[in-house]
């Protein structure tokens, strides 16, 4: 076979034809791979501003929350501080006689049914 027939041609064409859609392939892939980072890129970005977002609302509900049970404890507090004021004006004079003071808490005992 002469070294100039049609085939060569033929087979050169196709083997440079072939080596053309292997290298577009590859450069589609590249491409392909490149927009998969940074859409990646955009996803783990966005994840991370919603974890900051849950955080920081968690952060303020924690805050709220103690401040609402700081407030509670405060009142209730109060409430035993001004109770005991009470107690203090209503407790017998430390120089009751001690046959006094036995005879009252007998009849609160009674009073309240409570057994001594």
């Amino acid at each position: 076979m002469p070294e100039g027939d049609g085939r060569s041609r033929v087979d050169a064409a196709s083997v440079d034809a072939a080596i053309a859609r292997v290298l577009q392939a590859e450069r589609d892939a590249r491409e392909a791979v490149q927009r998969c980072a940074r859409e990646a890129e955009a996803l783990l970005e966005q994840a991370n501003e919603r974890a900051r977002e849950v955080a920081r609302r968690a952060a303020e509900r924690s805050v709220r929350v103690q401040q609402g049970s700081a407030a509670a404890l405060q009142r209730r507090l109060d409430d035993l501080t001004a109770q005991q004021a009470r107690l203090q004006h209503s407790a017998l004079p430390a120089d009751t006689p001690d046959r006094l003071r036995h005879a009252i808490a007998m009849l609160a005992a009674q009073l309240t049914g409570d057994a001594r």
